[in-house]
């Protein structure tokens, strides 16, 4: 059974106590600054901007105490607008707000605004994610990793065991089935149309935001291997396109547009590096940091940034 700890889904009280007694240390001093400064616009909070609020607030309420940060928030969640499946245009944009929808809840839990209400909130949202199941007949295999991951991550929100098995079995599944040895997702790369790089991509982000919720529950799934495959073979592949996307034989113009989805939507490798600290992540890591992505992950440098290691003379 999982252990249910209602915190941020990917961080716990030790990562906030890490980023706080490291404040003023390089990249720590500059994933704060990036909180402490990201505009957050209460007036514009339609679709995407509304995701991004939530996540924002939700981060200062829990790394700055900011319950008036807070409070604003829960405000827009208990409008319940991102509630509904036709708010969004595509089955992905559906998946993806509703594991943020997720994160959002967890960071805002228990602050007093929302307390009256978060029984039926929950409630709610457990109907949005039952409406969510049924994929199309030719889902993506980017769709069905996010459903897995709406899976895993709704199962610790509603603390339904058979929600979060279900999450799990999906990152098995892709594990043991999806992943070649080399690191690519067949099912993502197929195709020459244009979308493999995404769609590799936001298969992988799935996998590794699954690893890093499910390890908050006591469940290591970094370590789960199938072949001598893991989450960490195919994040490692992913990685080398951000040196060499011209190499990318999937598709053509990679090289195009691979550096800046790296820097918008990389900050999940924060996780990776978190846990495995493979040597070439660190370029990318400096070069982009710090990160954030609503649907991401959040303030992923803030929360898994390590700690520089103390040395012989302390």
């Amino acid at each position: 059974m999982p252990n249910f700890q209602h915190l941020g889904l990917y961080f716990t009280p030790h990562h906030i106590q890490t980023a706080r007694q490291n404040r003023d240390r390089d990249v720590f001093q500059a994933a704060w600054q990036h909180l402490d400064d990201f505009v957050v616009d209460w007036g514009e909070t339609e679709g995407e901007s509304s995701i991004t609020a939530l996540i924002v607030s939700g981060f200062r309420y829990r790394f700055n105490d900011d319950a008036a940060a807070a409070e604003q928030a829960v405000i827009q969640l208990l409008r319940g607008d991102s509630l509904d499946p036709a708010a969004y245009p595509t089955v992905f944009d559906a998946l993806a707000n509703a594991v943020a929808l997720a994160q959002a809840v967890e960071l805002l839990r228990d602050h007093p605004a929302l307390t009256p209400h978060l029984t039926a909130w929950l409630t709610r949202y457990a109907h949005f994610a039952d409406q969510l199941q049924h994929l199309p007949d030719d889902a993506t295999i980017v769709e069905q990793l996010w459903l897995g991951l709406l899976n895993l991550t709704s199962g610790l929100v509603l603390e339904a065991e058979d929600r979060f098995t279900a999450g799990v079995e999906a990152f098995q599944h892709a594990i043991q089935n999806e992943i070649r040895p080399e690191g690519y997702l067949p099912r993502a790369t197929d195709g020459r149309d244009g979308g493999t790089f995404h769609r590799d991509f936001y298969a992988v982000a799935a996998l590794v935001l699954m690893a890093e919720a499910a390890s908050h529950a006591q469940l290591d799934l970094w370590s789960y291997t199938s072949r001598g495959i893991s989450v960490n073979t195919a994040a490692a592949y992913l990685t080398y396109y951000y040196y060499y996307p011209d190499q990318w034989r999937w598709d053509e113009g990679v090289d195009g547009f691979a550096k800046d989805l790296f820097k918008s939507a990389g900050g999940f490798l924060e996780l990776v590096n978190h846990h495995a600290r493979p040597r070439d992540l660190k370029l990318l890591l400096d070069e982009n940091r710090p990160f954030f992505n609503p649907i991401l992950g959040g303030f992923t440098t803030l929360t898994h940034t390590l700690p520089p290691r103390k040395s012989l003379f302390g």
